[in-house]
């Protein structure tokens, strides 16, 4: 037969029944509390940008786990590199230039929270046209100061700059809007005259200079010249320093300057006489120079001729007929009448129709001149004349009975 357990005394009972209600407590759980959700936020709140656009930063504060996304609302807002994080981080994002004059927003935005962009609309630059007033100056040899205006919208920068070391920009080198550029001019020891100028944006202002002259020699040959009747040209030397200035002048009309009407340095001046058959003549070329001398006249005198005639007086029927008289001329001086001394050239004219010059004109030397006369078909008489050179032959007619 199996023996039985002793039965356990009433002290043992209670400790196993305790010890059990302890397991079963154990083996019930108490249930996991949930996690407290991720909370996200960016600063700064807003950023401006100018028409010109540019690049911004957003920084994001967020628990350590907490995951976010970054976007934008607009086109011209983009997000070239981060656009996802965890934790504490920050945005970079870009915002395109723009021409439109309208300003305009958007939103770059982390897990719904704004960062608000705007950019200010584009304001078109001044027409920076500049212009200058004067626009150039001349000087003599000696230094000089000078200044001239700058007119050009405000706001339009500017400077003033020189091309030449003897042209000196001694204010206003720069500028905004309108203003004045003052400049010096250096004495100028050499006998070339120069240039330079003084740029201001796309416009010029041009100075020249005289050269020193007075240390220019001059020389004239020949300064008398004496010439026969007929027409001649002729030719001066003007020997000078190169660079030297002058200028030749005629003061009578039958002087005409072929060349050298203005030189520089050593020239020649070639001028060219008319034929001359009436009485001598003068003229001069007046050949002028910056000097205190101020110049040289060439004195030219050209021959002549004198004449005479055999009759000033001749009476015709009025049934008409013909005449003659005689030419005498002469040159003066006469040795440009050669060994003939027919040098002179002259022709007989009429006044009035009904005298008619018959005999071979224009004629040289002594000769003698025809003509006829035209009856007269009136009862009043009438005259007339025959010009040769300074010389006149009158001719009258009776009226017909």
């Amino acid at each position: 037969m199996r023996r039985l357990p002793a039965l356990l005394p009433a002290a043992s009972l209670l400790v196993l029944v305790a010890a059990g209600y302890v397991l079963s407590a154990c083996e019930h759980r108490s249930p996991v509390e949930p996690s407290p959700p991720c909370t996200v936020a960016v600063s700064p709140a807003s950023r401006e940008f100018a028409d010109t656009g540019g690049t911004g930063t957003v920084t994001v504060s967020a628990a350590a786990g907490c995951t976010w996304t970054a976007s934008t609302s607009q086109a011209w807002i983009s997000l070239p590199a981060t656009r996802t994080g965890s934790g504490d981080g920050s945005v970079t994002y870009v915002v395109a230039g723009q021409t439109a004059a309208e300003a305009r927003s958007g939103v770059v935005s982390v897990e719904g929270q704004p960062h608000t962009v705007t950019q200010r609309g584009h304001v078109a630059p001044p027409e920076c046209r500049v212009e200058l007033s004067p626009t150039a100056a001349h000087y003599g040899k000696d230094a000089a100061d000078g200044q001239f205006a700058v007119a050009v919208a405000a706001g339009c920068e500017w400077t003033a700059s020189s091309d030449a070391a003897w042209l000196i920009v001694s204010g206003g080198a720069r500028g905004a809007g309108a203003g004045t550029v003052s400049y010096s001019v250096t004495r100028n020891g050499a006998v070339d005259g120069r240039a330079a100028a003084i740029t201001v944006a796309d416009r010029t202002f041009a100075v020249t200079q005289a050269g020193d002259t007075g240390i220019c020699d001059y020389a004239v040959a020949p300064v008398e010249i004496q010439t026969c009747m007929p027409g001649t040209t002729l030719v001066a030397t003007v020997t000078t320093q190169a660079a030297c200035p002058w200028t030749a002048t005629p003061d009578a009309a039958w002087v005409e300057l072929r060349s050298g009407a203005t030189g520089t340095g050593s020239g020649t001046i070639a001028m060219r006489l008319t034929d001359n058959y009436d009485a001598p003549r003068s003229a001069r070329i007046l050949v002028r120079w910056p000097t205190p001398t101020l110049g040289q006249n060439i004195r030219i005198t050209q021959a002549g001729c004198r004449y005479a005639v055999s009759r000033s007086a001749i009476a015709i029927d009025a049934a008409g007929g013909s005449g003659t008289f005689d030419v005498i001329q002469q040159s003066d001086p006469t040795t440009c009448g050669g060994a003939t001394q027919d040098g002179c050239v002259w022709s007989a004219v009429a006044s009035v129709p009904w005298l008619t010059i018959t005999s071979h004109v224009p004629a040289r030397g002594d000769d003698r001149v025809a003509f006829s006369v035209a009856p007269n078909p009136t009862s009043t008489p009438r005259t007339g004349t025959i010009a040769v050179r300074d010389q006149t032959v009158t001719v009258t007619q009776a009226g017909t009975p």
